[in-house]
């Protein structure tokens, strides 16, 4: 069994979505958990502790994948969480004392747990460019016009401007709203006001949940998911994403 662990609800159904198209092999042994089910969460330490513990302690795990934004870290950061992060839940799950690092993305470890059992983890950071996060990926993949999403996204930083509040880059100080607030906002706006029309928008179809898995109506029918037709999961901003997924095929 392989679990491959991610930030929040958002994160969890765009992999599966992903992994999904790739092959239909790909996500057969392959559970998807989050972190924090709250989609605006940021990262915390001891959340990740904590999943990745219980990821340890879960007998029939082989591999585990962590996948997480980037944002406006960088590489180096991120594995030295993630090995604070190992250590911590190695040592509290009494195995072996971590010997084994983490040193790159996209390369799997072997990790020994105790003298019969170890696993491989490889790390990920999902980003365009070295920063970002899921939604500024989402925002580069859309495959629709986003006539709704792009007129309230410049209509709002001009309006902001002309109210004398300031928009800042995630991380600076002084401002009054983030550039990756706003990114989270044209992503919710493309998605239910872009790529459905009135009398189809509802709570299945543009939950994420719904959007990348399907679901099933009132009257029983499967109705298919929808990412593929309204993001283009071919993109080459995914193929560091895709990679990693094969790791675990």
């Amino acid at each position: 069994m392989n679990i491959l662990i991610v930030e929040s609800h958002n994160d969890q159904y765009f992999v599966q979505a992903l992994a999904n198209n790739m092959s239909k092999n790909t996500s057969e042994n392959n559970d998807v958990w989050h972190i924090d089910e709250f989609k605006h969460s940021n990262l915390e330490e001891e959340k990740l502790k904590i999943v990745l513990a219980d990821a340890l302690t879960t007998r029939t795990v082989t591999k585990i994948g962590i996948m997480l934004d980037i944002d406006n870290s960088n590489r180096v950061s991120r594995i030295d969480l993630i090995n604070r992060c190992l250590e911590k839940s190695i040592a509290d799950c009494d195995f072996i004392k971590l010997e084994t690092k983490i040193e790159d993305t996209g390369k799997l470890v072997n990790i020994k747990l105790t003298e019969e059992k170890e696993v491989q983890i490889a790390c990920y950071f999902t980003n365009i460019e070295e920063k970002g996060e899921l939604e500024d990926v989402l925002k580069e993949i859309a495959s629709q016009k986003a006539y709704f999403a792009d007129c309230l996204f410049e209509g709002w930083k001009e309006c902001f401007e002309q109210k004398g509040k300031k928009v800042v880059k995630t991380g600076e100080a002084g401002g009054d709203i983030t550039d990756k607030q706003l990114v989270k906002l044209w992503v919710d706006f493309y998605k239910r006001l872009d790529t459905l029309p009135k009398k189809k928008r509802n709570e299945n179809t543009t939950d994420w949940k719904g959007i990348c898995l399907g679901y099933t109506d009132s009257e029983g029918k499967k109705i298919k998911e929808r990412a593929s037709d309204i993001f283009n999961l071919n993109h080459s901003v995914l193929e560091e994403m895709k990679e990693f997924l094969r790791l675990f095929n």
